[in-house]
């Protein structure tokens, strides 16, 4: 992908020289800057003519962070089971000198979601007619930047912690409750989507969505970054970046599906999947000089 972007951007360089010969005064003598609005966020960017057929951008974007809170269910992560044999648990914690009683256990986990981003961005916009009347426009280019763009994470600092300081109690359990066939061996995690959250050693996690740092850009656009007549203009643009396949991460090690089917993550099931972002931009700029 990043070749063939550089051979397009190679390709609109090449196509515009001659152009470029017949009015060289057009070249990065003129300046603009703007504000930019639309599905990679706010952003401000500055944009100079090479040619009347090639006019460069480059600019920073960032999508507000939203947090949105939500409970997660435990009740089919071996919670049930601890708490069904809390009592047996706590003679072992007593025996192993552990001086604190596990109580009982909620199967409600409460959570944190955030989604942002920000990214620099570097664009050559290509005009195949060079009438102001119809200043339509192809870009190529790419986005570059924060690879994180969802998190999730308990709000209950330590919620699973007791499962560390009373490891040896709990394998003991484990053993005991293993010949049982109504009660299974203990394993805890947070239910999120197709995905298995199990905590770090501090009893906490969390999770993240990651894409590739770098990328690539195509769209299509009216309008003049650098405007041509009036010192005020305005731009539309479409586009996507190729961001590549999405990944979950939980504690820094990258997961993979193990179709444990909660509702919760309905929007991270989808999200994980998606590996084009649609970029619809707003331009608002002014002339410099």
């Amino acid at each position: 992908m990043k070749k063939t972007l550089l051979a397009c951007i190679l390709t609109l360089a090449v196509g515009t020289t001659a152009y470029a010969q017949d009015d060289d005064k057009m070249i990065f003598n003129h300046l603009s800057v703007g504000v930019n609005v639309g599905t990679p966020g706010i952003g401000f960017d500055v944009a100079t003519t090479c040619t009347p057929y090639l006019q460069f951008r480059a600019g920073v974007s960032f999508f507000p962070k939203v947090k949105v809170n939500t409970s997660l269910d435990l009740s089919g992560t071996g919670i049930n089971d601890v708490n069904r044999g809390i009592e047996t648990v706590n003679n072992l914690l007593q025996t192993g000198g552990y001086p604190n009683r596990i109580s009982h256990i909620g199967t409600q986990l409460d959570v944190e979601g955030k989604v942002g981003f920000t990214n620099g961005k570097i664009l050559v916009d290509f005009f195949p007619f060079k009438s102001t009347r119809f200043p339509f426009f192809i870009t190529v280019g790419a986005y570059f930047g924060t690879s994180s763009i969802v998190s999730v994470y308990n709000k209950q600092p330590g919620y699973f912690n007791f499962v560390y300081e009373t490891n040896a109690a709990l394998g003991l359990y484990n053993q005991m409750v293993s010949e049982d066939k109504q009660m299974k061996p203990v394993e805890l995690y947070a239910e999120l989507g197709d995905y298995k959250l199990s905590p770090d050693a501090h009893g906490d996690f969390k999770a993240e969505i990651k894409t590739s740092g770098f990328k690539p850009y195509v769209g299509i656009g009216f309008g003049r970054p650098v405007p041509k007549k009036n010192r005020v203009g305005f731009v539309f643009e479409l586009g996507c970046q190729f961001w590549g396949k999405p990944k979950v991460y939980c504690n820094g090690i990258e997961l993979k599906s193990d179709n444990v089917g909660s509702e919760a993550g309905d929007a991270l099931k989808t999200i994980s999947k998606i590996s084009v972002y649609p970029v619809l931009n707003f331009r608002l700029c002014g002339r410099i000089f």
